[in-house]
């Protein structure tokens, strides 16, 4: 049966304190923005040298059709440019059960787009037989699939989800990172949104944090830094720090 689960709706969100045991086999890389491009090349053969297996882009967060396919084809022709081998995952819109069916265990790292983080949540609740395509994510990353995600790719992945497209609090992302993600960020630009008191990944654009079982480290260009009771901080970029919440 297909449908559409609760993703963004009311779906429980995991424990922040849970992130450690999520990502004790996999590394979880939240880009800024302005992805595919050769300013990004170094952060993503980082990524990959974590990963083992194929890559393949789910560009969940552009708009159906030509949309769809002109992200993923970006995805592609940047990934086999480092030397990776990188497939596309049916648009789960089009074909729930195709997308859900190639999300397998023989992959290495799952690569999410920006675009639209409101229609990327949609995607993710797209459900065949009860299991949604948000949560063979998880069940990848919790045996060892590495996942980037950028802009709104690298928004889903956390606690919270920030919806500017669509209005309104702050949605449940996946939770397999605690806090809220900020792309296209500069010291000063999260006040654009309304955002609860919480922790905040500040993304600086073809930059931002590499997170697995030894902690964060920050990658790529910008200074990327979290934001904890208030006041910002910046992520080293020289040796992995606990993870904060």
């Amino acid at each position: 049966m297909v449908g559409r689960g609760r993703l963004g709706a009311d779906r429980r969100p995991m424990d922040p304190g849970d992130v450690n045991a999520t990502t004790s086999t996999a590394a979880i890389c939240l880009q800024g923005g302005r992805e595919l491009t050769p300013p990004c090349d170094d952060m993503d053969r980082t990524v990959l040298g974590r990963c083992t297996g194929r890559v393949v882009v789910l560009a969940g967060a552009a708009r159906p059709g030509s949309d769809y396919a002109g992200a993923s084809a970006r995805t592609v022709a940047h990934y086999r440019r480092l030397g990776a081998d990188v497939d596309v995952i049916p648009d789960p819109r089009d074909d729930p059960r195709a997308a859900l069916d190639a999300l397998v265990t023989d992959i290495g790292l799952v690569v999410l787009p920006g675009g639209s983080p409101g229609g990327l949540l949609d995607v993710l609740a797209v459900a065949v037989d009860g299991r949604t395509i948000g949560d063979r994510l998880v069940d990848l990353c919790s045996t060892g699939t590495a996942i980037s995600g950028a802009s709104a790719g690298a928004m889903v992945l956390c606690h919270r989800t920030a919806t500017p497209d669509r209005g309104g609090p702050p949605a449940v992302g996946l939770g397999l990172v605690p806090g809220l993600a900020v792309p296209h960020w500069t010291p000063g630009s999260e006040r654009r949104w309304s955002l609860p008191d919480v922790m905040l990944w500040g993304l600086p654009e073809c930059g931002g944090v590499l997170i697995d079982h030894a902690g964060v480290i920050g990658v790529g260009q910008g200074a990327a830094s979290i934001r904890l009771d208030g006041s910002w901080s910046v992520v080293d970029r020289s040796a992995p720090q606990s993870i904060p919440g």
